[in-house]
């Protein structure tokens, strides 16, 4: 499973295009999807997980025939880790003649996405995109994770009534959409459930020196400190805090579960953080075992850590399961047998889509690091 050949675009992108083994009808044209995602610069190493599992569920697929009969060929586009790069990236796929897309994985990638996506009239789903206008008018954009909406508020539940949080501060990332929409939502819920905003702290994505921050927190002192960024930001942020001597509970949001995570920044300083997640290995779901031993036995060991794991092979899979209901290779049947996804059973749980395109009623799970390991908490279902 190793790229077969190298295509430079006219945008300076690498995309790779992977012919991958399997049973699929010899001589049948092939049907091309495109992953896009960060294979340079910033998020590079958070993606990795997510290029070795759509190379697998790409190879599972071709091994029971492909779609309707004809292989599959996944095009990896390098989105450079940035907004920019992710729109050139949607342009080099709808011009290599895909039938749909599987990325971005971050927010602000997926949002400079949306109109040429549409334009092109091709469904899209990211596996990890939170932000809810990702979705929103935007009829071919689907997701495989919950939104933001929910993990604030569930969040901010969790703040007020697991931990007892009186008050807090947050930490927003200036660079990111998820960061900016997360620190919202999270804020509203907080505040609509008594708790008192302390303050907020604002940073640069590619900081490294935190110590304008951590002298308003030493002050403040919240009994929790809100850090919705990703893993090197929000890790370097905790460990210079906790070396000052900030002793409030640290809670973070999904992003922390990308790539080696937050505890590669954060190192010892992390104990007792808490953060939510879309997922967790040792979940009892049984797709989500079987995909366990189908990924040890792809990559050798385990590795099975990433959230982006599950919610990329679940990703191909929907688009799959789309197409065979579809019976058609055609992007708009496509889009509406996917709009039209009920009970759909995942590695990451059970999606059906609501009319925003996004999964209804999947649970937030809040993981908690304790002896140098995140350990499962509790799980949080919408409230009705």
């Amino acid at each position: 499973m190793t790229p077969k050949t190298g295509l430079k675009t006219r945008f300076g992108l690498l995309a790779l295009a992977l012919a991958l083994p399997g049973t699929a009808a010899t001589g049948a044209a092939e049907v091309k999807l495109a992953l896009i995602l960060a294979r340079t610069g910033i998020g590079a190493d958070e993606n990795l997980p997510a290029e070795k599992t759509a190379r697998m569920a790409v190879a599972e697929l071709n091994g029971s025939g492909g779609l309707l009969g004809r292989p599959v060929r996944l095009l990896l586009v390098d989105n450079a880790g940035t907004p920019l790069g992710s729109k050139k990236a949607a342009e080099t796929a709808v011009g290599q003649g895909v039938i749909g897309v599987i990325g971005a994985f971050r927010s602000s990638h997926c949002l400079a996405m949306i109109q040429v996506i549409r334009d092109a009239r091709i469904p899209m789903i990211t596996p990890s995109a939170t932000n809810p206008q990702i979705t929103l008018g935007s009829e071919f954009i689907f997701r495989a994770c919950f939104t933001d909406t929910f993990q604030g508020e569930a969040l901010a539940r969790f703040a007020r009534r697991d931990l007892g949080s009186a008050s807090a501060m947050v930490l927003v990332n200036t660079n990111e959409n998820y960061s900016i929409g997360l620190a919202q939502d999270f804020t509203a819920s907080f505040d609509a459930q008594g708790g008192r905003l302390l303050g907020r702290g604002e940073y640069q994505g590619n900081a490294v020196d935190f110590s304008a921050i951590l002298a308003s927190l030493k002050q403040l002192r919240p009994d929790v400190v809100f850090l919705p960024g990703y893993p090197r930001d929000s890790g370097l942020l905790i460990s210079q805090a906790v070396n000052a001597g900030v002793r409030s509970v640290f809670l973070g949001g999904d992003a922390w579960d990308v790539g080696l995570g937050v505890g590669q920044y954060a190192g010892p300083a992390l104990e007792g953080a808490y953060h939510s997640t879309q997922w967790y290995a040792e979940s009892p779901n049984a797709r989500n075992r079987s995909l366990r031993a189908q990924f040890k036995r792809a990559y050798g060991a385990d590795g099975f850590t990433s959230m982006q794991i599950p919610l990329t092979y679940d990703s191909i899979m929907l688009f799959a399961d789309a197409v065979r209901r579809a019976n058609s290779l055609e992007p708009l049947k496509i889009t509406q047998a996917l709009q039209r996804t009920r009970g759909f059973r995942g590695a990451s749980g059970t999606i059906t889509f609501d009319p925003n395109r996004n999964p209804l009623g999947k649970d937030v799970i809040i993981r908690k690091y304790e002896g140098a390991a995140w350990r499962y908490f509790k799980s949080i279902s919408p409230e009705r």
